[in-house]
């Protein structure tokens, strides 16, 4: 074997060991995360979450932890906020529903909803790391938003449609927008020439 063939050969097997530790932090780090969202629910300071969006919520928080570097960091970020809108009220979410109000099953307050999820995406788009370049802050602002929004999912498993996409799409233009004006504002462009 020549000693071209050779570095081509070290390289493949660090990339593979590489990519198998990032696997197995990843593991641990989404773990973790899983055990914090379904040890809240049984505690009762969130609804309980179902075991199928315990996976859910596990295979997203792999995949971001596998990635590493900046997704895990902007996901940090979102993490806080997930775990803020998990524990939301619902009393907060839906104001009829408040005691002595309408019935919890006939009031609906999208409006309420999409407040919030305005308020929390200006969390997530606060929570960012700093970053170098335009591509790594969408990395970032892309693990963060993936982490809020999957722990927000466990909120809106009992909520209407509306009231989800309302929470959801809040929280995604409000942390877009909030994305934006900070690369403006640090005089980074936000497309390449």
């Amino acid at each position: 074997m020549s000693g071209p063939e050779q570095v081509l050969v070290v390289r493949r097997r660090a990339r593979a060991a590489y990519e198998l530790g990032m696997l197995r932090v990843g593991l641990l780090r989404a773990a973790l995360v899983t055990g914090l969202v379904g040890g809240l629910g049984a505690l009762g300071v969130s609804q309980p979450v179902p075991a199928a969006l315990l996976l859910a919520i596990f295979m997203a928080w792999w995949g971001i932890a596998w990635r590493g570097a900046l997704w895990w960091r902007g996901a940090l970020g979102g993490l806080g906020v997930g775990l803020v809108g998990m524990a939301l009220p619902a009393s907060l979410l839906w104001s009829c529903c408040r005691p002595g109000a309408m019935g919890g099953a006939t009031c609906s307050m999208a409006q309420a909803c999409l407040a919030f999820g305005a308020v929390l995406g200006a969390g997530v788009a606060a929570t960012l790391p700093p970053t170098r370049s335009p591509a790594d802050a969408a990395r970032a602002s892309l693990g963060a938003l993936l982490g809020a929004a999957s722990l927000l999912a466990c909120r809106c498993e009992s909520m209407l449609l509306g009231e989800s996409a309302g929470l959801l799409g809040g929280l995604l233009a409000s942390a877009a927008g909030l994305v934006a004006l900070r690369a403006w504002w640090q005089g980074r462009p936000l497309h390449r020439a």
